[in-house]
């Protein structure tokens, strides 16, 4: 199946009504490192989470879960040996030229594939804390500030999605934070926006949701922290 034929399905896929023959479609997409069909489930993610507040609560289908819980040209010959040591010798330099530029390559692309994959586990888990019957919803921000929705699962952990959050430098970090209402801040995983400022951070559970009063977001070094170190630049409540 291709792409064009698959872009009405990502959303169904979410939400886990396609039929299960269209899914394994994009199940086989997925295991290969797809990165269409990550971002395209990014998308149908933050799509879904915009949508989660305005219906009823629907019992997820059964299998839902099940599915969600996945060289050197040579020289022509020369009748002087000076020319044939000097060709050598050139085509000993390039070839050592594109060693290198091959392991870098190959380097890049294991680095890709690992981000993808990340990316593809994360939106699973994100498809499977929405799923739950036990999740509630809080929506946050509005216009002019960053806004979206926090997903509160005891089992199924945290999903925190939305968009327009502000651009960071490259060697910054946001992190999300538990607040609760008594002791430190409980970290709840470290996350980039897209450069549309569009983010989905999953923090899987089970997580003790009890005497959390709010969830904040600080800017951190790359690394995450293990507390703040800066002043929020969101929080949100949900007692």
């Amino acid at each position: 199946m291709t792409h064009p034929e698959m872009n009405e399905l990502y959303e169904l896929y979410v939400l886990g009504a396609l039929e299960p023959e269209l899914a394994s479609e994009i199940d086989s997409h997925l295991a290969e490192g797809c990165e269409y069909c990550v971002e395209r489930l990014r998308e149908a993610t933050l799509a879904a989470a915009a949508m989660s507040g305005m219906s009823e609560q629907l019992e997820p289908p059964k299998y839902l879960r099940d599915r969600v819980l996945a060289s050197v040209r040579p020289r022509k010959q020369s009748s002087q040996w000076l020319y044939a040591v000097a060709g050598l010798a050139a085509a000993c330099v390039l070839l050592f030229a594109y060693s290198l530029w091959s392991m870098n390559t190959a380097q890049s692309l294991r680095d890709r594939i690992s981000v993808l994959t990340q990316e593809r586990d994360q939106l699973r888990s994100a498809v499977e804390v929405l799923s739950r019957p036990d999740t509630r919803m809080v929506q946050f921000g509005n216009n002019n500030a960053p806004r979206g929705r926090v997903f509160l699962s005891p089992d199924g952990g945290v999903v925190f999605a939305g968009s327009q959050l502000p651009q960071i430098a490259s060697d910054k970090t946001f992190q999300l934070w538990l607040i609760p209402a008594v002791g430190p801040p409980e970290s709840a995983g470290t996350f980039r926006a897209n450069a549309a400022g569009e983010f989905v951070n999953v923090f899987p559970g089970p997580v003790n949701l009890t005497g959390i009063n709010a969830v904040a977001v600080s800017v951190e070094p790359r690394q995450g922290s293990s507390a703040p170190t800066t002043t929020p630049i969101l929080v949100v409540s949900i007692g």
